[in-house]
């Protein structure tokens, strides 16, 4: 198992929520200057979160020097510096129509949201702590002329994992089930074949960084491709079991700085490195 210590480190990739930060609190001073460290020293940091573009802002305000964001699981490429897309992975109308149809089949409780290029709508009974500036939408057929990147399920109950495993045999062949929070209810479909990991990869071919040289970072089911693409994953402290299993290593969780620690001891042991 490789330390941070003797890691050839050319690349760095983190989940946000429950990784960087916890509970929609601003990024701690220690993790905003280990982000900042790896940039002088010319070490990408990329963030390869499940957030919706609108939910970006945030970040942006907080470290506006990041360029591109991983997001809605790998869906969508994001350039924070520019406020623009450039790559989208997204799911023709078609298959939204044939996979609501297939989970409304077996359970008509299910309610959606759907995360587009151009914001997020929600149908009217959809059940979420949490649905941040989405729309209410009438009818399915309002996404017809819209770009979707990903599907939220809700069917009521609080307990994610349980839903996953209800809805993944059912809509493998379409799409990619996930989900990034145990207790909020939700599973998260993305488009078929797309995860963090896999647009991790492309961007790392694009960087001419290989995958053996790349850290990364993160808590949930959803990081679990990441990590074991990564040639050296990292989990959280506050992960979840599934995820620390996968893992080459642990570190503290997220309200201890985690990610700041970790690095921190990679970067002093980096070749480049200069005084923290």
């Amino acid at each position: 198992m490789t330390s941070p210590e003797d890691f050839d480190l050319g690349l760095v990739a983190s989940d946000i929520d429950g990784t960087l930060l916890l509970d929609w609190k601003p990024i701690s001073t220690a993790t905003i200057d280990a982000i900042h460290r790896c940039q002088n020293m010319d070490i990408p940091f990329v963030l390869v979160t499940g957030r919706p573009i609108r939910w970006l802002e945030a970040i942006a305000a907080q470290i506006p020097d990041l360029g591109r964001v991983i997001c809605l699981n790998g869906a969508v490429v994001y350039d924070i510096a520019s406020a623009t897309v450039v790559s989208a992975h997204t799911i023709e109308f078609a298959e939204v129509e044939k996979i609501i149809a297939t989970i409304t089949a077996s359970h008509p409780e299910a309610h959606f949201a759907f995360e587009t290029l151009t914001g997020g709508l929600v149908d009217k009974n959809f059940i979420s702590r949490n649905p941040r500036h989405a729309n209410v939408m009438d009818d399915l057929s309002e996404l017809a002329t819209r770009d979707v990147v990903k599907i939220l399920v809700s069917i009521g109950s609080d307990d994610s994992e349980a839903l996953h495993d209800l809805l993944d045999p059912l809509v493998a062949a379409d799409c990619h089930a996930s989900f990034s929070d145990p207790v909020n209810g939700l599973v998260e479909l993305a488009p078929a074949g797309v995860t963090k990991a896999k647009t991790l990869e492309e961007l790392c071919d694009h960087l001419g960084v290989a995958r053996e040289q790349v850290m990364a970072f993160g808590d949930m089911p959803n990081d679990i491709e990441m990590l074991t693409w990564a040639g050296h994953g990292v989990a959280m402290g506050n992960a979840l079991d599934s995820v620390k299993e996968i893992a080459a290593a642990v570190t503290t969780a997220v309200d201890e700085d985690g990610v700041a620690r970790y690095l921190g001891a990679a970067l002093d042991a980096h070749p480049a490195s200069g005084p923290a």
